[in-house]
Parts: C-alpha cells; structure tokens; sequence
C-alpha cells in the first residue's frame, strides 16, 4: 500500500504545505530535511549539482524520513517523467510549461492508461506498494506544471483546463526574467501582481498553487494570500544563510592581541573554564 501524501494532507487539512528543496548531490542533507518538519523534499533534478544516478538514492534518502518525496523533472520528455515515477517520486514538478499541449503530454506521461500514456514499470513503487501500485498510484502522484514564462502566464487559462493536473507551482524568477524584469532579491511589483492572478485563476480551476520563495519572509506572506504550497529558499540557499553570520567576515568578537601562551605553566588558583552547556534535538521517530 502507499503511503499517503502529505502535501494533500496538509492542504486538506486547511494547512499550507511547506516544500523543501534540495540542489546538492548529498543523501544526508535529503534525509535532514525530510526529518526537518518539511512536507515534501524536491530533488531538483533540472538545475541540482548532480546527474540521474543520485536521483534515486536521494529520494530513498527522503523515504527515510517523513517528507513526501517530489522531483522537478528536467525536462517535459514523457520518459524522464515516466523513470522518475518510476523511481519513487510522489510528485513531479516539470519546468516551464508554457501551452495546453505542453500540460497534456506532461499530465498523461504521469497516468497509467486509459488516463494516460506511462508505461507500467514501477520499479521501486512495488517495493512498498506491492502489487496494488498500479491501482493507487494515479490517486496519490500528482502533477505540477510550472508556470514561469510569459507565455505560460498568457496561457494559464488554457494549461489548469488540463485534466489530471493537481496544482500549478510558480517559478517567479523566470517569470521575471521573460518580461524584461530582473531576477532575485525583492520581487518586482509587476511579478507580485501576476503570482496574484494565477494564484486567482488556479482556484477558479479548482487545482492548487505553490511557489519557490526566496525566503521564509516571502513564503509567510504567500501562504497569508492563500498559496497552498510554499518553497521557503533551497538547501544551498539555508546553509549559505545559516553560515554567512558565523563567517570569517561577520561580526565575531575577537581578542585585541593573541594569548602568549595557550598552555601556562602554573594554573595555581585559576578559574576552571567550562564552554556552555549544550542542547541537543531529540532523535526523530521513524516515519510510519
């Protein structure tokens, strides 16, 4: 049987869902952040540092974990969807979907047929499913086309009519990019209007809306205006944000002159020195 999918959990639970995503080729940091509290962990398999061989222990990384596992195909190529199903993936995020046949070819190469065109060859689904995988896969997989072009903004419309797509999920720097905009840092006010208007049309289409944030500021103020699921920033981004404060160029106090001994000689009535105390996380259960 498979496990439920706990983005869907989390969204009909009225809850926004939290996404992580993962550009570095290392299994641990996967696992981390599937034990981190996220709902899902994204491999990002078009932009990541890393090639198709990581891909899969990545996502048993995350399996270990209570993180529904996702990947951001690519490509639109009906195989590369296909394999990454295959693989273990929950759901896939493919890239820069721009038309109403885009859209379809990208939501049939998720289905099994009648509904679609995936070729049956769930290597790692049978694993934990068994052989009822061919029957609850097409209800627990879901499908997330991008929306970040121009193109892709004048033809939302046509795209969330697309049956078999659960959501759209947002990519506002290209979006950016493709009206002349610049990318990164404070998001332009032109972008900030048209997140708003597929965040709009979405609903009317009764499908979903994510967007990969810059930051935790910016996902809070997404998941406040009704985005269902929000990406707060990239692994790579946290461990820069995390360690820039601690780097050689912050704000460190440091001594005026160096010691002239590290080890004197006679410590007869000096103070004892102890480093403070420590606390440390409690060791996560194991996901069910």
């Amino acid at each position: 049987m498979l496990r439920t999918n706990r983005v869907d959990d989390a969204i009909t639970s009225g809850r926004t869902a939290v996404n992580a995503w993962v550009t570095m080729e290392s299994t641990y940091v996967a696992e981390i952040l599937s034990y981190a509290g996220f709902d899902s962990v994204t491999i990002d398999a078009q932009h990541g540092m890393f090639g198709r061989d990581a891909i899969m222990p990545m996502l048993q990384a995350v399996c270990a974990g209570h993180a529904s596992p996702f990947v951001r195909s690519p490509s639109q190529d009906p195989r590369e969807i296909g394999w990454l199903l295959d693989a273990g993936a929950y759901g896939v995020i493919v890239p820069d979907v721009s038309t109403a046949e885009q859209a379809e070819t990208v939501a049939r190469a998720c289905y099994y047929p009648p509904l679609g065109t995936r070729s049956l060859g769930p290597t790692r689904g049978t694993l934990y499913a068994g052989p009822s995988y061919f029957q609850e896969a097409d209800q627990v997989i879901q499908v997330w086309p991008q929306i970040e072009s121009a193109q892709g903004f004048e033809n939302m419309d046509a795209i969330m009519d697309t049956p078999g797509l659960y959501g759209v999920f947002v990519g506002p720097n290209d979006l950016a990019l493709s009206v002349g905009l610049k990318a990164g840092g404070t998001m332009p006010q032109q972008i900030v209007d048209m997140v708003h208007t597929i965040l709009d049309r979405s609903h009317e289409h009764g499908l979903k809306m994510a967007i990969y944030c810059a930051d935790e500021d910016e996902a809070k103020y997404w998941a406040d205006e009704g985005a269902d699921m929000v990406n707060p920033s990239s692994d790579s981004g946290l461990l820069l944000t995390g360690a820039g404060p601690r780097s050689a160029t912050s704000s460190v106090t440091r001594r005026p002159t160096p010691p002239t001994s590290r080890r004197p000689t006679d410590r007869t009535g000096a103070a004892e020195r102890t480093p403070p105390a420590r606390t440390y996380a409690r060791a996560p259960t194991a996901c069910g």
